[in-house]
């Protein structure tokens, strides 16, 4: 059950950083001096031992300059069915940047590096107990009503479950405008899995709508399908983007 616990909190975060409930990042900054703040959970299938889980993050973000963004991700996750080495609660606190560092108008590539710190408590599942860092390439094209979105990241998670510490992940997505307001999106993803004894990695599949009823302000909604036994069956996600 810990290991189950260790990779929903490793690999299964939500979308906090893209434009939920994408998991893949584009390359957008928020510009000089602007702010955006993200709130968005997601209730995944029932699991073995623990039940369903709801994970909530909320994410704050500041433009310095045009090109750069730094922001802080706070994760918490709630378990139906707790007990002495499954517990919720605030997981491992987020700190990182994002840096556009080419742009040609249709095509840009992104450097997004950070750090997570172990706010979370290890022996409940709910974080690693030690501090980690990581690094995703960003690429994005686009063209008319298309956005396609290719991420490619590595990541040093030490801790202290004797799982794998170097990693790495890749994800691809694509965005169609059907409207002004709204666009349709698909996600799919892998990353390496964090446990020696199993031969598949995790993988998944978005599918979702972002809603823009104003310039400042998103509404979204996901459905998570797992496309293998290595992460949970299926989650629902939803989430609200305010930009000042």
């Amino acid at each position: 059950m810990k290991k189950q616990l260790m990779y929903l909190a490793l690999f299964c975060p939500l979308s906090a950083f893209a434009a939920h409930p994408l998991t893949s990042d584009d390359t957008g900054t928020q510009g000089d001096g602007n702010w955006q703040f993200e709130s968005n959970a997601e209730a995944t299938s029932k699991q073995p031992d623990i039940g369903r889980q709801t994970l909530w993050n909320s994410t704050l973000t500041r433009g310095f300059g045009q090109a750069l963004d730094l922001y802080v991700n706070v994760p918490y996750t709630n378990i139906q069915n707790r007990s002495e080495s499954a517990g919720s609660g605030v997981g491992d606190v987020e700190t990182g940047a994002k840096w556009r560092m080419y742009d040609d108008g249709a095509f840009s590539v992104g450097l997004k590096p950070y750090l997570t710190f172990p706010s979370g408590n290890d022996q409940r599942g709910l974080g690693t107990g030690r501090v980690n860092a990581g690094a995703t390439l960003l690429a994005q094209y686009q063209i008319d009503d298309w956005t396609f979105l290719a991420n490619a990241g590595a990541a040093y998670q030490a801790n202290r479950q004797a799982q794998r510490q170097g990693v790495w992940k890749v994800s691809a997505a694509v965005l169609y405008r059907v409207l002004p307001s709204t666009q349709l999106i698909v996600d799919i993803g892998t990353a390496q899995n964090p446990d020696f004894a199993q031969k598949t990695n995790p993988a998944f599949m978005i599918l979702g709508a972002i809603y823009s009823p104003t310039s400042w302000m998103d509404l979204d909604v996901g459905y998570r399908r797992g496309l293998n036994p290595q992460t949970y069956d299926d989650s629902w996600m939803g989430g609200l983007t305010m930009r000042w």
